[in-house]
């Protein structure tokens, strides 16, 4: 599935899971779980969410996640950069 022309779903979820664990400064993050739940503090969340929309000129509302997970900051962001897109 392609959310823009040149960015795929699968290269945002793999970014979004880049800045995690770089932000974390440690792998084996489960994609699944929310984050807050993997020891995530709220300073690191505003990290993540601050890179992601500058790697993507997007601006996350993250108050619309039911779970701050890899895969649903992922979603958050493919589905801006196709609006922005459309």
């Amino acid at each position: 599935m392609t959310v823009s022309s040149g960015v795929s779903a699968a290269g945002i979820r793999q970014s979004v899971e880049t800045v995690v664990t770089q932000v974390l400064q440690h792998d084996g993050v489960d994609p699944d779980v929310d984050l807050f739940d993997q020891g995530v503090t709220s300073l690191a969340f505003i990290r993540i969410v601050a890179q992601l929309n500058e790697q993507y000129d997007v601006k996350l509302d993250v108050a619309e996640l039911e779970e701050a997970s890899i895969n649903s900051l992922s979603a958050l962001v493919g589905a801006q950069v196709g609006d922005k897109n459309n």
